[in-house]
């Protein structure tokens, strides 16, 4: 009889030849100390041994269930590098404001201050980028959750500032009405983008980190995107009809994909 018979004898709960058993104490003090005293040390040994190795009673059919989600489209999607992923999700935005807010774009865009219209290109596409990049990094996430809630509170605020520039003067013209137009405007032109991002997410169950960063660059998507086609300054229309898609997607992000943890 060896030590790892007697090991195995303990895990299963095996009957030991008494003899066999003594001979082999004899030589071998580390086996000795686990039937000392009265083999408490050997079956503690054991139990914890047999709750490090046991299994989920459906542990294998979990296995299946995420290897059978990791093929299609969407898993090879996922598998692609970050940087790919983020290529492509900076040209479908580049795309989405260009379809719905250069080549619809508003009434008085040929007044609208260029520098106005590079700062806040430059603002809001460099937020969003960053925005996206965070999100896709494959690097370690160990910055605080509190990094995150600064980026969507920034997303949220622009926005918002953005409601009290001074207009040009036809915009100044313009009523409050047609906010839900522009919301709706808004929500459908960034849903390829969010479904892209969804397509991308290699979390099922994703964090509030992943929520504040896809809400914040859908948010500023969504404003950039209107501030081109719409051109109605008034501030209650910009904060009802604009602002309010940074807290939309906040929402929706997180009910429909679920939050698992920080």
């Amino acid at each position: 009889m060896d030590c790892s018979q007697i090991r195995d004898a303990f895990l299963n709960g095996g009957a030991l030849h008494q003899e066999q058993v003594e001979e082999h104490l004899a030589s071998c003090p580390q086996c000795r100390a686990l039937f000392e005293p009265d083999r408490s040390l050997g079956r503690e040994l054991a139990a914890q041994a047999s709750e490090v190795l046991s299994l989920p009673q459906d542990f294998f059919g979990q296995i299946e269930q995420r290897l059978a989600r990791e093929t299609g489209a969407r898993a090879w999607l996922r598998s692609r590098p970050s940087r790919v992923r983020l290529l492509f999700l900076v040209l479908l935005v580049l795309c989405v404001l260009l379809v719905g807010g250069v080549l619809r774009q508003r009434a008085d865009f040929g007044q609208y201050p260029a520098l106005r219209m590079i700062l806040l290109l430059c603002v809001y596409f460099v937020a969003i980028t960053l925005a996206f990049g965070k999100e896709l990094s494959e690097s370690p996430r160990a910055e605080p959750f509190a990094d995150y809630l600064g980026l969507l509170a920034f997303a949220l605020a622009v926005p918002v500032l953005a409601a009290f520039a001074p207009a040009t003067e036809v915009s100044r013209l313009v009523g409050a009405g047609g906010a839900p137009s522009c919301f709706v405007y808004g929500a459908l032109c960034t849903l390829p983008i969010a479904l892209l991002a969804w397509a991308f997410d290699r979390d099922d169950r994703p964090t509030r980190r992943t929520v504040c960063l896809s809400a914040a660059a859908l948010g500023l998507a969504a404003n950039l995107l209107l501030e081109l086609h719409c051109g109605n300054g008034n501030p209650a229309h910009v904060l009802l009809g604009h602002a309010s898609l940074g807290v939309a997607w906040l929402v929706a992000w997180a009910v429909a994909r679920g939050v698992s943890r920080a």
